[in-house]
């Protein structure tokens, strides 16, 4: 009885704070931040941490329970108190001239929320915890190293400021992004949730894609893209639709690993998918000073790229195990799911439109989105939901905001060390020295980077980190600004799925009931194509809208052929099977299409024309699969 008694008291106390906060983030949409945007920070920071603290799960022993519980207390309450000290004092704090002004009551909670920040990223990624020490032991001890990575140093009075008083540290970028764009982009998603605009979403692929060789896994595929660029998480998305469309692909003859190998890269992408991206276009949008309708935009055809690339590779795996579509029973009707859920896309579509039509700011834009999507799924019974289920998904919604906002707390920190002692510029140095200035060079470094630094967060997270520590390096290198972001977005989401590490993977092999470690092999192997996409970003502005449409048109049609050779040659077929001496040719013809319009772009496509048009009319001597040759022919 003793045990379970807190958690009858802390259900209602989270779920009250959490909707509290909502009620509160809707007010500063409407009416603008309480007081002034440090009061508006601390106040989100207090409520989100405060739930993150209490709401982890906890071990059944007695022993560990207690010490969690008492843990958890004083760390909610450490939070409570440095962020209410801020809104208390915010006008003097405001208003320091520097460190020399602070009194020692602000250092000693100005610590206080240091030691916050970074158990707050201990629990939800210890990466990103040492890191976060790590930053924090440069500022205070970076004057002893040698060598280019020496700074003037500063002591704990001048680093207490830095990092608690100033915009350079825990009240910086992604604390704003987090209260801003992020948390109401996340109750629209979980609204969209609780309105069944979810099961539309896959029901409207199944019916479109379902009789398809390979349907089920390309059925997948849609709803995944669809769902997932509300959801904002590759594995919320994993969860949300993964518990459906895995065991079908599985029941309709996929491998369980393949099956989630499918469903990994399929949630990922649909971060690419405009127009919510995840909510990490408004977070580049803060970056970058770009607009966000210019970066929705250039979206568009990345994301189309992407997931060309993994029809491809569905489509040619399919083949390689003779799989047909879904059976006839299984597959919804179009008119169906059009007569059951056409107004759930009002929503989705009102959103795009202030957006990028009425250039609304995004959480206006987003709060309207989600009183429309509110009344359009009260409107029909088919749609309603009860006020319980609701409120169960905001309170979800909730906590996925929470989680996340956690990490990018302890971001300041990193952000801090990064400017305060002038590491960034000195970094970017580095990598050029290392590189020798080449494009190229610089953009695998970058790639290694995200792989490390990605391992285990969110992808707005991950983006964030290489925002920081990769981006000024590419931009000198010569790569365009947006086409730079775009790709360290690409590869931040793609971590998820990169070994060591590859949560997302594991995520979707845990429901598949397969092994891991080839789910993680077959997802990245799989992504392959979709990487010559992310490198032409910073080779083709055209391919990110930024060009005329002649150019752009020239860019899409080399950019899909080079999706298709690159899938060809590593799924072994283009147009019947191949050796492996054409798989490889097909590989490096795609490498050459980063360069449309050029002569080495002309030849690689001269390539992929003869390799296709040779096995068209040669399809059976190239190598042989598992699936029978009848199965082949009648899934071909």
């Amino acid at each position: 009885m003793v045990a379970t008694q807190p958690g009858r008291v802390l259900r209602p106390l989270l779920r009250a704070i959490g909707l509290g906060l909502f009620g509160y983030m809707i007010y500063a949409t409407l009416f603008g931040p309480y007081k002034t945007t440090v009061v508006h920070l601390a106040i989100f920071a207090a409520a989100t941490l405060s739930i993150t603290f209490l709401g982890r799960k906890r071990s059944d022993a007695p022993v560990l329970r207690a010490g969690q519980w008492a843990l958890d207390v004083v760390a909610t309450a450490a939070a409570v108190c440095g962020f209410v000290y801020i809104i208390i004092g915010y006008e003097r704090l405001l208003n320091l001239w520097g460190s020399s002004y602070l009194t020692q009551l602000d250092v000693v909670m100005g610590l206080v929320l240091v030691a916050v920040a970074l158990e707050a990223a201990r629990r939800q990624s210890i990466v990103l915890a040492i890191l976060g020490v790590a930053s924090c032991a440069y500022m205070l001890f970076g004057d002893r190293l040698p060598g280019v990575f020496s700074h003037a140093g500063m002591d704990v009075q001048r680093f207490t400021y830095v990092v608690t008083y100033t915009s350079e540290g825990i009240f910086g970028t992604g604390l704003k992004v987090a209260a801003t764009f992020l948390f109401m982009f996340m109750m629209f998603g979980a609204t969209l949730q609780a309105t069944k605009t979810g099961d539309f979403i896959m029901n409207l692929a199944n019916a479109g894609l379902g009789r398809q060789t390979g349907g089920a896994a390309k059925g997948a595929m849609a709803a995944s893209a669809g769902l997932g660029t509300m959801v904002g998480s590759s594995v919320g998305n994993v969860v949300a639709t993964g518990s459906f469309t895995i065991p079908l692909m599985i029941r309709t003859g996929f491998k369980r690993h393949v099956a989630a190998a499918v469903e990994t890269n399929t949630s990922e992408g649909a971060q690419l998918v405009p127009p919510i991206m995840g909510a990490s276009a408004f977070i580049m949008a803060q970056v970058t000073g770009i607009s966000y309708a210019t970066i929705a935009l250039a979206a568009i055809i990345p994301a189309f790229l992407y997931y060309l690339s993994l029809y491809w590779v569905i489509h040619i795996e399919a083949l390689k195990e003779g799989l047909r579509g879904l059976p006839e029973s299984e597959i919804p009707s179009m008119r169906e799911c059009f007569h059951d859920g056409w107004h759930l896309i009002l929503a989705p579509v009102l959103l795009f439109y202030l957006l990028i039509v009425e250039s609304y700011t995004a959480p206006y834009a987003s709060l309207i989105a989600l009183a429309v999507a509110l009344v359009v799924g009260a409107a029909r019974t088919v749609t309603r939901t009860s006020l319980a289920d609701l409120l169960r998904h905001l309170d979800d919604g909730v906590r996925q905001a929470a989680a996340i906002t956690a990490l990018i707390i302890s971001i300041g920190l990193l952000q801090a060390a990064i400017v305060s002692t002038g590491l960034g510029p000195r970094l970017t140095e580095i990598i050029l020295a290392v590189s020798d200035g080449s494009m190229l060079i610089t953009a695998l470094l970058a790639v290694v980077a995200a792989t490390l630094l990605g391992m285990g967060m969110p992808t707005p997270i991950a983006y964030l980190l290489l925002a920081m520590f990769a981006a000024p390096a590419l931009i000198t290198a010569g790569a365009p600004v947006l086409g730079t972001h775009l790709f360290l977005f690409y590869f931040a989401i793609k971590s998820g799925s990169t070994p060591p590490v590859a949560i997302v993977a594991v995520v979707a092999a845990g429901i598949a009931q397969a092994n891991w470690w080839k789910t993680t092999i077959v997802a990245f192997t799989h992504s392959l194509p979709g990487f010559i996409v992310a490198f032409m970003f910073l080779y083709s502005e055209a391919l990110l809208m930024q060009a005329d449409w002649l150019s752009t048109i020239l860019a899409l049609f080399t950019a899909s052929i080079g999706v298709f050779a690159m899938a060809a040659g590593i799924q072994g077929w283009c147009g019947g099977w191949l050796t492996w001496a054409e798989r490889i040719a097909l590989a490096v013809a795609a490498v050459a299409m980063l360069y449309p319009g050029q002569l080495i772009g002309l030849i690689g496509l001269a390539v992929v024309a003869a390799i296709y048009f040779y096995r068209q009319h040669n399809p059976h001597k190239g190598r042989i699969y598992n699936a029978t040759k009848t199965n082949r022919e009648k899934a071909q």
